[in-house]
């Protein structure tokens, strides 16, 4: 016997929330439907308006073609000039070959970003592997953290990871010096606090 009261009452209660939001909506589109003589009143008053003063087209200037003639210039393949190729061979004789990156070597995501926008934040072992957690501080990609192995690269000045501690990580870095020639620089990306 209760159960069929709440039954009643419950669908009583339905009918009841349904009715109200017919009658709300039914009053909203109603006023939807209100008056218009305004806007009419003013679409009307804009078409009686005189038409506007079109401007008139600009003057188009006269087109005078130009002859473009490098038969003076000197040809980008032509050889170099001996005095300037002794220049250039004085320049890379005393440079360490070694220090020189790889332009063959395809490039790793990481190597997209300075190292200053990079942390270290923690190190993960697993059997005879050790993994660097490294996240990004700044760019697009800041708050994501990457895992790095030692050989990836990393950071814009050519960066391979030589050696992962506790503590830091160890890269080896290769920068251009004074005399055309590349430099390896280390670097070291301490643990975060």
């Amino acid at each position: 016997m209760m159960s069929i009261k709440m039954r009643d009452s419950s669908s009583r209660l339905l009918r009841l929330v349904s009715f109200a939001i017919m009658l709300v909506t039914t009053a909203i589109l109603g006023g939807c439907a209100g008056n218009t003589d305004d806007l009419e009143e003013w679409v009307e008053k804009i078409k009686a308006q005189p038409p506007g003063r079109i401007k008139p087209m600009p003057q188009v200037k006269e087109y005078k073609p130009h002859d473009y003639s490098s038969a003076h210039l000197k040809s980008p393949f032509a050889e170099l000039e001996p005095e300037l190729e002794q220049q250039l061979t004085a320049l890379h004789e005393g440079c360490d070959e070694s220090a020189r990156p790889d332009p063959s070597r395809r490039k790793e995501d990481l190597e997209r970003y300075s190292l200053d926008s990079m942390e270290m934040v923690g190190i993960i072992n697993n059997r005879d592997k050790r993994w660097g957690l490294v996240r990004m501080t700044a760019g697009p990609a800041s708050g994501n953290v990457f895992h790095v192995k030692v050989g990836n690269y990393l950071g814009i000045n050519h960066g391979q990871i030589m050696q992962i501690e506790e503590q830091q990580i160890e890269i080896s870095t290769l920068v251009p010096d004074s005399k055309g020639c590349w430099e390896r620089r280390k670097v070291y990306m301490a643990l975060a606090e």
